[in-house]
């Protein structure tokens, strides 16, 4: 653990397998994971391509259902040879949070209501979730840029109005594919600096899928998935 308070696993997957299809066509996507990773830490997640990186993210997110294993969030049982929680729409709008590799923003909203529409539909009143989204804008420095419709924000830009629509109901859980993929190493470096502040500050767990090899150097540790389990490594955990 790297400066984490806690006791307590936010992720905990124990024998994790997904298999697709049956007979001679199946294929083990998942061998067996195992992982844990706490409260403030940001974890990296590497392998090649087909290793079973997005396959693990969807099962964690409720997507896709494991074929067998078990896994908690936050000291929750969510899967153990089946689904544990009976509203996995629930689970994952407010629990857990996505980033991916696209910013799959709402091009007619500005950057505010693309925040703000996460917590209204969970119910939030409408002027509760758009303080909501200006704080988490805040915390990601676009503030300024609150009113402004997407076609008009940098990538960089919508990077961090994803991000802070991933944050939007405060999810103790974070997973990330590929955030940094489409940016240049400035704004890379830049975007994984703010998942570092973010999970300390939130004691946000996150999972970051990338080959990106500029901010691989960033993580404290690592996993690495071959063949479909994983190995855990320490990272060298530069300064950023």
């Amino acid at each position: 653990m790297a400066d984490v308070a806690s006791t307590r696993p936010a992720i905990l997957i124990e024998g994790l397998t997904k298999r697709y299809g049956s007979g001679g066509a199946a294929v083990d996507a998942l061998k067996g994971v195992d992982m844990t990773v706490w409260p403030g830490e940001v974890v990296g997640l590497i392998g090649p391509s087909g290793s079973g990186k997005t396959t693990l993210l969807k099962c964690l997110g409720a997507v896709i259902e494991p074929t067998a294993g078990r896994f908690t969030l936050g000291g929750e049982m969510i899967f153990d040879g089946g689904w544990k929680t009976g509203d996995l729409r629930a689970l994952r709008r407010d629990r857990i949070g996505f980033v991916f590799q696209a910013p799959y923003l709402i091009p007619f909203l500005d950057a505010t209501d693309n925040v703000a529409l996460l917590p209204m539909l969970a119910g939030v009143p409408n002027p509760q979730a758009r303080a909501t989204a200006l704080e988490m804008l805040t915390a990601l420095d676009v503030q300024h840029r609150a009113q402004a419709r997407i076609a008009e924000l940098s990538g960089g830009e919508q990077q961090r109005v994803a991000i802070a629509r991933a944050l939007a109901n405060k999810p103790p859980i974070i997973l990330a594919d590929e955030p940094t993929a489409p940016l240049d190493s400035e704004r890379a470096l830049t975007v994984v600096k703010i998942l570092n502040r973010l999970a300390q500050e939130f004691q946000t767990a996150i999972i970051v899928v990338t080959h990106d090899e500029k901010i691989i150097p960033t993580f404290k540790r690592i996993y690495h998935i071959r063949d479909g389990k994983t190995y855990e490594e320490a990272g060298e955990g530069r300064a950023i």
